[in-house]
């Protein structure tokens, strides 16, 4: 009978310790959070420069589209390595950051890629992008952080465009494609921004 109970009571107190470090992680604040920053300027400002350059050649946008992939993963990767906060999964970062140098890489060294290829490969980056804003938007929402909401608009606008976007890859022409990513990059940018500054102060605005 104690026997029973000495188990029960360690099981308790595993719970105890693993709900006690999950909190204790979440109130740690993130000392990268300027990386998530900057991440974010250059994708907006890279979003209006496309906006604003329709005349901006095929093979040009998938250069930048490619350089920018791989210097985000670069910076992903560094603050994915040195983060110890619950807000920032390390796992689903580092992996973000690895696909995004592999396929930066890929459209880099390829900038006459067939029509056909880059609009599957934006959609599923801005899927794949749109599902993470999302998921974070719901821990910020599980810890009860003010200003979530923004966040889960971004994620939902993208989300809707990658669907657009895939829904017809064959039709879509070359100017939609420039436009789609100019989009996707405007709003990805505002995300991170807005995430960078949640991430900053997040560990004063947790209300559990």
């Amino acid at each position: 009978m104690n026997f029973i109970f000495l188990i029960m009571f360690n099981d308790k107190n595993t719970h105890f310790m693993k709900t006690y470090d999950l909190y204790d992680r979440a109130m740690e604040p993130v000392r990268h959070w300027w990386m998530y920053l900057i991440i974010g300027v250059l994708a907006f400002v890279l979003g209006i420069f496309m906006l604003t350059n329709p005349a901006i050649t095929y093979e040009m946008m998938t250069l930048l589209f490619g350089l920018a992939l791989v210097i985000f993963g670069i910076i992903e990767l560094i603050a994915g390595l040195f983060s110890r906060n619950i807000f920032v999964s390390r796992a689903a970062v580092l992996i973000g950051a690895i696909l995004n140098i592999v396929l930066g890489i890929l459209l880099a060294a390829n900038p006459g890629i067939a029509a056909l290829t880059l609009p599957l490969i934006l959609g599923m980056w801005m899927l794949y992008q749109s599902f993470m804003i999302i998921s974070y938007a719901g821990d910020l929402k599980g810890f009860k952080v003010k200003g979530y909401g923004i966040t889960l608009f971004c994620g939902i606008v993208l989300l809707i465009l990658a669907v657009l976007i895939l829904l017809r890859p064959v039709t879509i022409g070359m100017m939609t494609v420039a436009i789609y990513i100019a989009l996707s990059f405007i709003i990805y940018g505002l995300s991170e921004i807005i995430s960078a500054f949640r991430l900053k102060s997040i560990h004063h605005d947790i209300n559990v």
